[in-house]
């Protein structure tokens, strides 16, 4: 593809969504920083139809010409002369929506953030004092929400609305919209200080969030037209917020089942909220714990036992063993989200830890902090070597890594002034900075950090683990390589996890050795569900469908299996569970639905052609498509070359001979769910009249 189509693609799409991350962008168009730049450069500056937002957002603000979408009747396709589409270009765009997208159905996290007492606010303040008051108060919000992508749907006077999970899903939108609401009260503090200290001014805000299903698409009329999401959502987000008390964040039960643990909640009861007949379980989020993964919040106590895994368990304890023989190893643990990766290095991590000589070393890269230095060696040094507080004082954490710096024989000097900017700490006066320009202190940092791994591993085996490669900031990938060009001599077992976007550029050395998780054959996928619901037997007709719909990818088959016992289909028994009538359809589980819509979002300009395939089943073939579809035939090859190399779909022989399958029932699903029924039914009525 050339990189005008590229330009004409990133159109279509913003135009679509309103607004894309600069990281969507690169990862949907393969593009590196200087084609990022280029494209950048062409949208903001060269065609003028948007505009950048807090440095990592693309906000669409162009005209509302159209793109060709699928047609809203029942009409069969109109056909097209042979002669036009042999005239199409090669790099014809795929399928795209129009400036108005047809409405969906889909799972929302809704933030509700209000101001406190703004009434006695407005009577305070001349209406131009109010009015800056509230911008700061909304741009303060504003940057927070932008951090963790959120879309602020309305400002609704003193209150925001804010949607996590549309126009882009992401598998975790329930922790990114409670990251915002603590970020939210934690960011007004500084503005309530200044604006007490010159306005006499006192902020407080109230925030609400809940998860459900909602329909999101145009609203209103004439000139007034929003992309508002509609449904019970966001009322109940509203209604949670009016209970919270000042400065605070109250979640539903349906959110805090999402959260995975990673936060710390506390029970407020169930109160019975206006507009409701039943009452509802409510929490307090405190603050964020320790844990940086659903598998740390859990336990070890809580995990489902690893099924099918002894082949790559062997393998890394091996590893291990050589590490420990004095042979430093590099392991590339590779497979798509939920395959197991985190769960297999887990059993690794709980070997080494009864081992007293050895070093754990557990790192995690993070989606939030793709641009941030080190993010995961700052984490690291914070959480487990310096054992940082959050009510420690600056020097009280500064006196610490004085005492971890000299423990590794490093010149104080020399070295705390650069970790205490790689921490945020300021100096004291025993320290003047190093007169170094940003690249030198990035090399000395990289070299200091270095040092101290190599120290370590002089004195005792070290367990390094990753994870998350494909959210690698490009400075801790720096780190990484220096590391794996120091392995065979260093007693260090570089345990380092990714997923399949993800390209290391390590390659061809002795000491590493790269393993591909691949899916769980159907026998193990069934003697899963049996581990999940803890040895007691499943109706057979249970395990059938669960498997099915699962396709071995074990948190696909945790979480069904879960949900079946949790949904009251089931009767226990002393020896296992009855199926006391039909089993209906499995409807997919709260807690992959993100990361399922996650997937189909990352395509958008071809993700009407998905769900029109989902529409047709699990496997299709190419002329049942062409025949029902409304794109021509150049432009229906290329969409579905794109699911197809990102591996949404198989692909069996050649169009138009060709036969697709879904690769997973769940995103089949999750495609068709999607559609409203008014959509699905007219797809089906085209499908009939072929």
């Amino acid at each position: 593809m050339d990189f005008v189509a590229v330009v004409d693609q990133a159109i279509a799409l913003l135009r679509q969504r309103g607004r894309l991350t600069y990281r969507t962008l690169q990862l949907q168009f393969e593009l590196d920083e200087a084609h990022l730049e280029a494209l950048k450069d062409e949208l903001i500056e060269g065609q003028r139809l948007v505009v950048d937002a807090a440095g990592r957002i693309l906000v669409w603000t162009g005209g509302a010409e159209t793109l060709p979408a699928a047609p809203s009747s029942s009409a069969p396709p109109v056909p097209r002369p042979a002669t036009q589409e042999a005239a199409l270009p090669q790099t014809a765009p795929p399928p795209a929506a129009s400036s108005t997208p047809e409405a969906e159905r889909r799972q929302l996290t809704v933030l509700f953030c209000d101001l406190i007492d703004s009434t006695p606010l407005a009577s305070q303040l001349d209406p131009e004092d109010l009015r800056e008051v509230v911008r700061a108060y909304q741009e303060t919000c504003a940057k927070v929400i932008a951090r963790f992508d959120g879309h602020i749907a309305q400002y609704l006077g003193d209150g925001l609305l804010v949607y996590f999970g549309y126009p882009l899903a992401h598998e975790d939108d329930a922790q990114r919209a409670v990251r915002a609401g603590l970020g939210i009260v934690e960011a007004l503090g500084p503005l309530h200080t200044r604006l007490t200290q010159e306005r006499g001014v006192h902020l407080a805000v109230r925030l609400g969030i809940h998860t459900g299903l909602v329909v999101v698409g145009e609203v209103g009329g004439g000139m007034r037209q929003e992309q508002l999401a509609l449904g019970e959502t966001p009322n109940l987000a509203a209604r949670l917020q009016g209970i919270a008390a000042p400065n605070t964040l109250v979640i539903s039960a349906t959110t805090l089942q999402l959260l995975g643990g990673v936060f710390a909640c506390q029970p407020l009861g169930t109160p019975l909220l206006k507009g409701q007949a039943q009452p509802l379980a409510v929490y307090r989020v405190l603050y964020e714990s320790m844990a940086r993964s659903r598998l740390e919040a859990v336990g070890a106590t809580g995990l489902t036992p690893l099924v099918g895994r002894e082949q790559e368990v062997g393998l890394l304890r091996e590893r291990w063993a050589q590490v420990k023989d004095g042979l430093g190893q590099v392991v590339l643990l590779s497979g798509e989200a939920g395959i197991g990766k985190s769960r297999l290095v887990q059993v690794l991590k709980e070997q080494v830890a009864t081992e007293p000589q050895a070093w754990l070393t557990p790192c995690q890269c993070s989606p939030y902090h793709q641009n941030s230095a080190l993010y995961p060696w700052i984490d690291l040094l914070e959480r487990v070597a310096l054992h940082f507080d959050r009510e420690e004082t600056s020097q009280q954490k500064l006196r610490k890594l004085e005492g971890f710096l000299v423990q590794y024989g490093l010149p104080l000097a020399e070295a705390v002034p650069l970790f205490a900017a790689l921490l945020s700490l300021p100096l004291t006066a025993d320290y003047a900075p190093l007169p170094l320009s940003p690249e030198q202190q990035k090399q000395q940092t990289l070299h200091a950090l270095l040092t101290i791994m190599l120290r370590i591993a002089a004195q005792q085996p070290v367990l390094l683990v990753m994870e998350d490669l494909h959210w690698v900031d490009p400075s801790t990938l720096e780190l990484l390589s220096l590391l794996v060009d120091q392995g065979p001599t260093a007693r260090i077992l570089a345990l380092w996890t990714f997923r399949p976007d993800f390209s290391p550029p390590w390659t061809g050395r002795a000491h590493l050795t790269q393993v591909t998780l691949n899916r769980l054959p159907r026998r193990l996928a069934a003697e899963m569900t049996g581990r999940v619901a803890h040895g007691k037997v499943l109706p057979a007709e249970v395990v059938e469908q669960v498997v099915a719909k699962t396709d071995g990818v074990p948190l696909f088959v945790e979480e069904l299996t879960k949900m079946v016992l949790e949904s009251g289909l089931l009767q226990e028994r002393a020896e296992g569970y009855e199926l006391p009538g039909p089993l209906p359809p499995l409807a997919i589980p709260a807690t992959l639905h993100d990361s399922l819509m996650a997937r189909l979002d990352r395509l958008a300009a071809v993700k009407p052609m998905a769900q029109l395939g989902a529409t047709l089943g699990r496997e299709f073939a190419y002329a049942l498509l062409q025949a029902v579809s409304p794109w021509d035939e150049e432009t229906l090859r290329l969409g579905l070359q794109q699911l197809v190399e990102a591996e949404l779909l198989y692909q069996r022989g050649l169009p138009p001979q060709a036969t697709y399958v879904f690769k997973h029932a769940l995103i089949q699903d999750a495609a068709y769910q999607s559609l409203l029924r008014s959509t699905r039914q007219r797809h089906h009525q085209r499908i009939a009249q072929v």
